[in-house]
């Protein structure tokens, strides 16, 4: 018995097709992640910055100040799904951004799978072929 999604014979090995298919739902995938991310940056940034004081000895710019102190919850959401490691003290924004946009130009099919879930992302197909 065949069985099809999407209009898609799924096949062992896989398709040109199923390549074609997963390849465009992980585009939809990165971009839903970048967005989710960039709005949490915007609203930690505004905060950081509506917070700041003239009078603080640390940093003054939102991407070199202290992750664990300055990143909201989606952005922490985010950083766990994606990254799957914890971040201690002395990590920048800055630093942990560019490992989550890092890991997510280089992610597979079945780890974005996975992070999808993770973070309850809506897209509009599913990845095809995974178990």
């Amino acid at each position: 018995m065949k069985k099809e999604k999407y209009g898609i014979e799924i096949t062992k090995p896989w398709s040109k097709e199923m390549y074609a298919h997963n390849d465009e739902v992980l585009k939809e995938f990165v971009e839903e992640v970048k967005a989710k991310w960039y709005c949490a940056y915007l609203d930690s940034e505004t905060s950081f910055y509506s917070d700041l004081k003239f009078s603080d000895s640390d940093s003054t710019v939102f991407e070199e100040s202290e992750f664990n102190y300055n990143a909201n919850a989606i952005m922490l959401d985010v950083q766990e799904a994606v990254t799957v490691v914890g971040y201690g003290d002395g990590y920048t924004i800055y630093d942990v951004e560019k490992d989550v946009y890092q890991e997510l130009n280089a992610m597979p099919y079945w780890r974005a799978k996975e992070v999808a879930e993770d973070l309850s992302l809506n897209l509009d197909k599913e990845f095809i072929g995974l178990s």
